[in-house]
């Protein structure tokens, strides 16, 4: 075996483990809902995990150098008739594989960038979330109310 034929091979080999580990990478990314619910479970999620709950990945944002994963979730609790529908929605915020904390919100946003998150509301209203110098801010003003970053 010549060394033109051993310089292919290793670099063939290593175009291989390149693949491999991009792959892996990947997957451990990838934060399927038995996964996510198992994460808030066992990290101090406050909002109902049990029955009529979906969650929907909505993308990332980068907050200082984080890159958070953003799911809407909504939950309903329906009672026999003539009694009163339970309802929540809230924005959720994952980083690798841990929760940050959540805002309890009104409306799922329309508008999601790597910078911001917009709602579909007046501007005077309140209708961005963008994270600060801290990350994802402590509290703001959001359709017509203040929401506060919850754990």
């Amino acid at each position: 075996m010549g060394g033109s034929e051993i310089s292919q091979r290793t670099s063939s080999v290593r175009v291989l483990l390149a693949i491999l580990l991009l792959s892996v990478t990947s997957i451990a990314q990838r934060l399927d809902t038995k996964s996510l619910r198992n994460i808030l479970s066992k990290q101090g999620f406050s909002g109902e995990l049990h029955g009529k709950v979906t969650f929907s990945r909505l993308g990332t944002m980068k907050c200082n150098a984080e890159e958070l994963r953003v799911f809407y979730y909504t939950w309903e609790e329906t009672n026999p008739p003539g009694h009163a529908i339970h309802f929540s929605q809230r924005l959720i915020f994952v980083e690798k594989q841990t929760y940050l904390g959540q805002y309890v919100i009104s409306d799922r946003p329309v508008l999601v960038k790597p910078d911001l998150l917009r709602f579909p509301v007046s501007e005077e209203d309140g209708n961005t979330l963008r994270c600060d110098e801290d990350g994802l801010p402590k509290s703001l003003y959001l359709d017509g109310g203040d929401r506060v970053f919850v754990r």
